[in-house]
C-alpha cells in the first residue's frame, strides 16, 4: 500500500466515523459495535479500489462478552478484558501468508489528547503482561498464556474516545498520560499496511502472542458462527465477508470447529473484531478466467 492508497483509505475511513450519529449516553461497547458494523463496507471498497485484483474480505462483528485475564502471580488485582476491539489481517505474499493483529481497550474521555487513566489491572495487563489464565472464555477457561516480552507492545494499546467530539478517535500506546498522538484512521492503516501492530503467527504458533491472537480469533469465530446457525444474530452484529474464515484458514464455516463456548451464564464470548484478508492477485486473476 502507497503513500497515496493509504491516504485514501484515510479519508473514508475518517468520512465514515464522522457521518456516523453518536448518541450522547452511548458506552464504550456501543462505540465498539458501531465501529465493526460501519467500517467493513468503507475498508472493503476502499482496498478493491487500490487492489482491483486482488480478492479482498472485510468483516466485523460485535461480541458484548468478553474474555477475561486472571493474573496468576499478580495479587490485588480485578481481571481485566483482554480487550474491546480485534483488528487483523492476512495478505498473500510471495512466501506465503502474513498476518498482522492490533489488540484495542476502548476508553472514553474528557480529554482525548492527554488522558489519564488509573494503572488497575487493564493498565497492568498492557504494559507488564504478567501471566493469566482465561475466565469467562468457553473452552479456553483455565488455560494459562505468559506473552513475551514483559513490557508494553506495539500490539496492543488504547482506543480514545472524546465524550464531547466522539467522532474524535485515537490510539495511543501504553502510558500516563495517554498521549493521543495517531488518529483511528491511521493506526488502522497503518495496521492494514504492517506499519503498526504485532505480527503473529497461524500455523503451529509457538509465541505466546500468537497463541493469545488464535485464542480470541477461535472463539470469537465460535460465537458469531454459532449465534447465527442458531437464528440469534441481529443484522446490526455482523457485516461484511466471512472474513474469519479466511483468517483460521478455513474453506468456509463449515469447517470451523464448533465448541460450546459459553460462560457459566450461558454466554457466548469473544472480542469484537474487524477482519482484512488481502488475498493474492495471482489468485483472483485465476479464478476470473475460469470463470469466465
Amino acid at each position: 500500500m502507497n503513500i497515496r492508497e493509504r491516504y485514501s483509505l484515510v479519508v473514508r475511513i475518517e468520512e465514515q466515523i464522522n457521518n456516523i450519529v453518536w448518541p450522547k449516553n452511548y458506552q464504550e461497547p456501543d462505540y465498539v459495535a458501531k465501529l465493526v458494523t460501519c467500517l467493513p463496507n468503507i475498508i472493503s471498497t476502499a482496498l478493491h479500489t487500490a487492489y482491483p485484483y486482488r480478492h479482498i474480505s472485510v468483516g466485523g462483528a460485535f461480541i458484548h462478552q468478553k474474555p477475561l485475564a486472571h493474573f496468576l502471580n499478580r495479587k490485588g488485582f480485578k481481571d481485566p478484558e483482554l480487550g474491546d476491539l480485534l483488528i487483523v489481517v492476512r495478505e498473500q505474499r510471495s512466501f506465503g501468508y502474513a498476518y498482522n493483529a492490533l489488540l484495542l481497550q476502548a476508553k472514553c474521555t474528557d480529554n482525548a489528547k492527554n488522558a489519564r487513566v488509573p494503572e488497575d489491572h487493564q493498565f497492568i495487563l498492557y504494559s507488564e503482561w504478567p501471566t493469566f489464565k482465561y475466565v469467562r472464555a468457553g473452552i479456553l477457561n483455565g488455560c494459562c498464556r505468559n506473552i513475551r516480552p514483559k513490557t508494553i507492545t506495539q500490539g496492543a494499546e488504547y482506543l480514545l474516545i472524546d465524550n464531547n467530539f466522539p467522532s474524535r478517535m485515537f490510539t495511543a500506546t501504553v502510558n500516563n498520560p495517554l498521549e493521543a498522538t495517531t488518529p483511528f484512521a491511521c493506526s488502522l492503516a497503518s495496521v492494514l499496511a504492517f506499519d503498526r501492530g504485532r505480527t503473529f503467527q497461524v500455523v503451529y504458533p509457538r509465541d505466546r502472542w500468537s497463541q493469545m491472537i488464535m485464542d480470541l480469533l477461535r472463539i470469537s469465530a465460535n460465537a458469531v458462527f454459532n449465534r447465527r446457525r442458531s437464528g440469534h444474530v441481529k443484522t446490526n452484529r455482523w457485516t461484511g465477508d466471512d472474513a474469519f474464515t479466511y483468517l483460521l484458514n478455513k474453506e468456509n464455516e463449515n469447517e470451523i470447529f464448533y465448541v460450546e463456548n459459553n460462560d457459566e451464564k450461558g454466554y457466548l464470548s469473544g472480542v469484537s473484531t474487524i477482519c482484512v484478508d488481502l488475498g493474492a492477485l495471482e489468485q483472483y486473476a485465476q479464478s476470473r478466467f475460469e470463470h469466465n
